[in-house]
């Protein structure tokens, strides 16, 4: 959720920790907040669910993260290495703990 809420508020300074000069794409901007509103839903329907729901949630969570993984992968043949690397870091992390967690239930 944090992502989520940084990446909608103040997508100039994330982008940039990303490698991505939001000056030079508007629409870089617009995509990045598409992005942070759907990690906020997924986060906080993960808060405020239990049992069932939050497992279904959380798969939901997963295939997103997944998604943004082959993403990252697909996009990674145009980009520097370093913006490969952060957006990989960015999903596979989520991934994994979603994985984990899903695991112990």
């Amino acid at each position: 959720m944090a992502f989520g809420v940084a990446i909608w508020t103040l997508p100039g300074p994330v982008g940039k920790a990303f490698g991505v000069d939001m000056r030079r794409d508007p629409l870089a901007i617009y995509l990045s907040r598409l992005v942070g509103a759907r990690d906020v839903a997924l986060a906080w329907e993960l808060l405020v669910t239990e049992g069932d729901a939050r497992r279904r949630w959380l798969l939901a969570c997963l295939a997103c993260d997944a998604a943004d993984t082959l993403a990252a992968i697909a996009a990674g043949r145009s980009l520097p290495k370093r913006t490969t690397a952060m957006l990989l870091a960015a999903s596979l992390g989520p991934m994994v703990r979603g994985a984990i967690v899903l695991r112990e239930q």
